[in-house]
């Protein structure tokens, strides 16, 4: 059965009995790039709830509803973004509409399941689909993900996650798939749920998506309620210049940043600092830091370094990431009148100071002692004392690495929380509807009390402790730690009517905040952990997470998998990337080591020099440094680069490599090994060159080599003229052209 809108030039097919589709393509088009795609729609429902082993809830006796019956002939609907039709269904009882959108603008369809009242609950949807495509080379790219640039379908020899428009790593979670004059273009859009996405090839013309959409919801509690599943288009759009193209998508679905970040966040070296001491497998202790005053006499050293911004991080080992009470500055950051000599001192070198701010939940010690003995009955008890790496250098869908890592760290942090916390939090008892519940109402989390961001009054309250915080203090940002870590369904009264929106509730919080801090001080910033899109819509700044992975494919060449990146220029490619389909001015903070990269691995392995080498860590200092945006760094993770730091510094400075227009190396006739960055404002130029190779790689520039001049170079010195020769293991940076 086709579906046709005159106001598309796409059309659908869907199967007679079930609904579910099974073709698309364009009118009036000669070969489509689909043959036949095969659609499965699955709900989870009833069953019962327990607290998982690492926090949150898991759902067990449940039913899996899978059988999709079409019971009328589709409803056409005219809306006014879009037209389309709406398929009425009956999933094994549960009522229901597939909707098919032609949209007005954005992508050519999006596809949405609209449940209706029902005396169910649901625990989640699925949504499965593979595409037969015609005959021919297909390439994949997954910006942002773990593919490296034009992968071959049918190399992938295993699912590739793919981080969703909430997700953790930066991600569009655009999936474009092309072949040399053909392509469809994946893209599941919800901005609701924090879905999990998972991509596969089934051969060299089959391409499939998965869609775990981690929607919940009482349906007695609502008429109608929609779950956004994806949207597609298979015009031909090349990937190469699709970002212009996307960049309308994003406009029409209300995805944008704010593009207005403080003058001086571009430009910063951030230094991340830790109050107090840090425990790692119950005798291993890090305390770089251990009273503020400690901070304050290294301000000149970390001046020095070039560093102009100071992260401070929540003290060590209590309250850590976690809320003790926010208006208690002292228990939380430390020394209050110290705290504030610190910012005083820091200013007046030209150092701006960002809190770290936490809002996922509150300790007490009822809390504590739950976690802490899902731990020790818990899947991974055995595996504690067995080594960790760096648990965002694997794929997005792997989490078994940083599970174990957490599941140490609340053994060796339990004595201090629970030592520092109260009985019960008062909060409780005062404000009951702040926090995530179950069905049984009882309050439930990861390892805090877990505050649900949707609740207005704690809207108010967070909003009201945090502007203290900046009038109290004059400082000069927040860093939002992990906003969007309480991933799991609120069943409490108010909440379960949708249950699963609680986790990307903290974007509508942190749209409402924006105005009114920037309106107290105009230069304040707003930086979060996740990066993706969603996140970046009221952030003048997000984490790197999504490039840890890129860190250890070229630190340690053995972890590369077949379609990851092989080489220095496909990372510079990935970047250029994953930067093109962002919002317009987006900014990423760039890191090798960070309190997260140190806080997972095994003791001994914990900082990149003790992963790799330390001139490879020099290496990777100078790409990831150079990169668009800020340069942040653990303290600690100084050592061995300290006179690379200054340099990087004063680059960052320069108004050439600010305000530049960027140019990849990335081009055939670039070397594999060597990384490649021009910046460049009118006839000046600034390059950073790094060779990752053993052996000298010698190119010749296509710009006038006639005023050429190193700024700084790392290893072995570089040869500079009409050929460049970057001796292996060195990088350089150097100017060109002017007058």
């Amino acid at each position: 059965m086709k579906l046709i809108s005159p106001h598309s030039n796409h059309w659908l097919e869907i199967d007679a009995e079930s609904g579910l589709l099974i073709q698309i393509g364009k009118t009036n088009s000669g070969a489509e790039p689909v043959k036949s795609v095969s659609t499965k729609i699955r709900l989870v429902v009833g069953g019962q709830e327990r607290r998982a082993a690492t926090g949150g809830l898991e759902y067990f006796d449940t039913q899996i509803l899978s059988k999709v019956a079409m019971v009328s002939e589709p409803v056409s609907v005219l809306h006014q973004s879009w037209s389309g039709f709406k398929v009425p269904v009956d999933i094994q009882g549960v009522k229901g509409f597939l909707l098919y959108k032609f949209n007005n603008s954005g992508p050519a369809i999006s596809m949405a399941l609209e449940l209706l009242q029902a005396n169910v609950v649901v625990r989640d949807t699925f949504a499965e689909l593979i595409f037969e495509l015609e005959d021919g080379t297909w390439k994949v790219n997954l910006p942002g993900n773990g593919l490296r640039a034009d992968v071959e379908l049918g190399s992938l020899t295993e699912e590739v996650g793919v981080s969703p428009l909430g997700g953790l790593r930066g991600s569009a979670a655009l999936i474009h798939i092309s072949s040399v004059a053909q392509s469809l273009i994946l893209w599941p859009d919800n901005q609701i749920e924090i879905p999990e996405l998972l991509f596969s090839s089934q051969g060299k013309n089959t391409a499939a998506l998965s869609i775990r959409s981690k929607f919940g919801s009482d349906l007695s509690l609502v008429d109608t309620i929609e779950i956004p599943l994806l949207s597609l288009d298979t015009t031909f759009h090349r990937f190469a210049e699709f970002s212009d193209v996307f960049a309308t998508w994003l406009q029409s679905w209300g995805i944008s940043s704010p593009a207005n970040p403080p003058e001086w966040v571009g430009e910063a070296m951030i230094f991340e600092a830790q109050i107090g001491f840090s425990v790692f497998s119950e005798v291993n202790q890090y305390s770089p830091y251990p009273q503020v005053r400690n901070l304050i006499d290294d301000l000149d050293r970390i001046s020095q370094l070039g560093f102009s911004c100071i992260q401070l991080m929540p003290k060590q080992p209590y309250p850590s990431y976690n809320v003790h009470d926010y208006a208690d500055i002292g228990i939380s950051y430390g020394d209050v009148v110290e705290i504030k000599e610190l910012i005083q001192k820091a200013h007046a070198k030209g150092i701006k100071v960002i809190f770290d701010v936490l809002l996922h939940g509150v300790l007490d010690k009822e809390i504590i002692k739950i976690a802490a003995d899902a731990v020790r009955s818990g899947p991974y008890m055995a595996r504690l004392k067995g080594a960790t790496s760096d648990s965002f250098s694997s794929d997005v869908k792997d989490w078994t690495n940083y599970e174990i890592a957490w599941s140490r760290h609340i053994l060796d942090f339990e004595p201090y929380w629970y030592e520092g916390s109260p009985a019960k939090t008062a909060l409780e008892s005062e404000h009951p509807d702040w926090f995530y519940r179950d069905s049984s109402n009882e309050i439930i989390g990861v390892y805090t009390k877990a505050f649900d961001a949707r609740n207005p009054e704690w809207q108010k309250y967070f909003t009201d402790s945090m502007f203290h915080l900046l009038t109290e203090l004059d400082i000069d940002g927040f860093r939002f730690d992990a906003p969007t870590y309480n991933d799991f369904y609120n069943w409490a009264p108010w909440a379960r009517a949708r249950a699963s929106a609680s986790a990307l509730a903290c974007t509508e919080l942190f749209e409402k905040m924006r105005p009114i801090f920037k309106g107290r001080k105009r230069d304040f910033l707003f930086y979060t952990e996740p990066s993706g899109l969603c996140l970046r819509k009221s952030m003048d700044l997000n984490y790197n997470y999504d490039e840890q992975w890129l860190v250890t494919s070229l630190g340690s060449p053995d972890s590369q998998k077949n379609w990851g990146i092989r080489s220095a220029k496909d990372l510079a490619r990935w970047v250029k990337d994953r930067d093109s389909l962002l919002p317009a001015g987006s900014m990423t903070a760039h890191h090798i080591d960070s309190h997260d990269t140190f806080w997972w691995p095994s003791w001994g392995k914990k900082w990149r020099r003790e992963q790799f080498d330390i001139q490879t860590v020099q290496l990777l200092t100078l790409i990831f440094a150079t990169l668009p945006g800020p340069f942040m760094m653990f303290i600690g993770g100084e050592k061995g680069i300290e006179e690379l730091l200054p340099h990087l510094a004063r680059l960052k400075h320069e108004r050439v490599w600010n305000e530049g227009i960027a140019n990849w190396w990335c081009d055939e006739k670039t070397p594999a090994d060597l990384f490649g960055l021009t910046r460049t404002l009118g006839k000046e130029s600034l390059t950073v060159l790094v060779n990752m190779g053993s052996t000298e790689i010698t190119v010749k520039p296509d710009f006038n080599t006639e005023k050429i001049s190193t700024l700084f170079t790392v290893g072995e010195s570089t040869q500079l003229g009409k050929d460049i020769s970057v001796p292996g293991r060195s990088g350089i940076v150097f100017s060109h052209g002017g007058e």
